[in-house]
């Protein structure tokens, strides 16, 4: 809980310290405005406050000497003292032997420090935490930064009750619990939305303005047009529907959970292989090429391999490939493992994202599913977006490229469905699946909550 300071104490104290000390006065009425007190009442006052000023903002935004440094923290910790019950017992921060071997860690520009530095307030326990309800932003809007100082003071009051104690067994798990439990808390601004929300919609609200790159008004315009969606709930996933679209990552991972065996490069087997194409027709012209002689031959395979490796659904083990619990459990759920593949077809933050990303928005609102017409589309928001390769931008084809990558990988889920051609010289036709749809727009949701990284 935040020791909450009249004008009077702190007037009263710096009084004292006057008469006495007068440098000591100086520097702690010095340091007291650096954390936020402008003469004006009530201050509140967080031991974490002193905690980011003693282990951070002191040795970047402090230009004076060691020494200097040290006598702030010690002016600091008398004041505190002198105002008395809880305030003084952040002191000890001030005097930590931790909080002075930091000092010179990054005096003597040792590259540890940052790293010593969150780790001394991971372990206090008044650090928020990611938990899986949530991941903080290394750069936060206005309404996640003052979310992330309320749920800090509920860390705060867990310890000070002795329901949260650092270093403990269950530390971990209670430190979870205290972060979830007051994001689910009512926001004070609208009490109809969960703090969590609040942050989600602010976060949801910068995607479509700016996205990961420039946030260009060519961007703006495309993206405007899944807006009602990703500020929408998740849509609900059909589990027969989800069932039959991951009918084939479905019995690679039940055969994963006896073990695959790989060849000396890591590839499928070739019975598998043929099993598959066997299963899957659509996958595999066997009447024209005959039959595939290995993964590498039957690019959807490769890509569904591919895609269980990177969501750890399936692990290699020396010659066997097996299915991780994580797969195992997915596999049980097929709905679930449906929205986990659809932000992964969309995760990241890199040129072959960009292009996913606008043509699933492209997509969601109705276009075909046509490489060449989406690039055609999406090209002139690729450029507006800065996109380069060593300061030369790509060409359309290359932006029709990643767009095709990102529709055999949704076609190898089920996401896409690949049209059956009425002769082997009739164009190639993909379009969404009835599953696809509330795949792409969960993706779609987790790229625009996303915790930004960028300003």
């Amino acid at each position: 809980m935040p020791v909450e300071l009249t004008l009077k104490p702190i007037r009263d104290a710096l009084a004292v310290l006057q008469e006495h000390e007068p440098d000591t006065a100086r520097d702690a009425a010095a340091v007291l405005e650096s954390l936020g007190w402008g003469g004006e009442e009530p201050f509140l006052l967080r031991r974490y406050d002193v905690q980011v000023f003693a282990w951070f903002g002191l040795s970047h935004r402090w230009l004076v000497s060691l020494d200097d440094k040290r006598g702030l923290l010690e002016a600091l910790a008398r004041l505190l003292e002198r105002l008395g019950r809880r305030a003084a017992t952040y002191a000890d921060v001030c005097r930590s032997p931790d909080t002075d071997a930091l000092l010179e860690a990054y005096e003597n520009e040792d590259p540890t420090a940052r790293q010593r530095m969150h780790g001394l307030l991971q372990r206090s326990g008044l650090e928020p935490s990611d938990t899986k309800l949530l991941a903080w932003g290394s750069v936060m809007g206005l309404t996640e930064a003052g979310i992330r100082e309320q749920v800090g003071i509920a860390l705060e009051e867990a310890v000070e009750d002795g329901r949260l104690v650092a270093g403990s067994s269950t530390y971990p798990r209670h430190h979870a619990e205290v972060v979830n439990a007051a994001l689910s808390e009512p926001w004070d601004d609208n009490a109809q939305l969960t703090r969590r929300d609040a942050i989600h919609g602010e976060r949801i609200e910068r995607w479509l303005r700016r996205g990961f790159t420039l946030g260009s008004p060519e961007r703006q315009a495309l993206v405007a047009r899944a807006g009602e969606l990703v500020r929408s709930e998740p849509l609900a996933i059909d589990t027969v529907a989800a069932r039959d679209a991951l009918a084939p990552t479905l019995w690679v991972l039940e055969q994963a959970r006896d073990g695959i065996g790989l060849t000396q490069t890591g590839a499928l087997n070739r019975t598998l292989v043929r099993d598959v194409v066997v299963r899957w027709p659509e996958w595999w012209d066997d009447d024209l090429r005959g039959p595939p002689h290995r993964e590498y031959d039957v690019f959807l395979l490769e890509n569904l391999h591919s895609l269980l490796r990177r969501l750890r659904l399936v692990r290699r083990n020396r010659n066997r490939l097996l299915a991780t619990k994580r797969g195992t459990d997915l596999a049980a759920d097929p709905a679930a493992l449906l929205a986990v593949v659809g932000v992964e077809l969309l995760t990241g933050t890199s040129f072959a994202a960009a292009c996913a990303e606008l043509a699933a928005v492209l997509v969601l609102d109705g276009a075909t599913v046509d490489t060449r017409a989406l690039a055609t589309t999406i090209y002139p928001t690729i450029l507006a977006e800065g996109w380069n390769a060593a300061g030369d931008p790509p060409a359309e084809h290359e932006v029709a490229w990643k767009i095709a990558d990102f529709v055999h990988a949704a076609e190898c889920v089920g996401v896409i469905e690949r049209e059956r051609p009425e002769s082997r010289r009739s164009p190639v036709r993909w379009f969404l699946s009835p599953a696809g749809r509330p795949a792409l727009a969960a993706g779609l949701r987790a790229r625009a909550v996303a915790p930004a990284t960028t300003p």
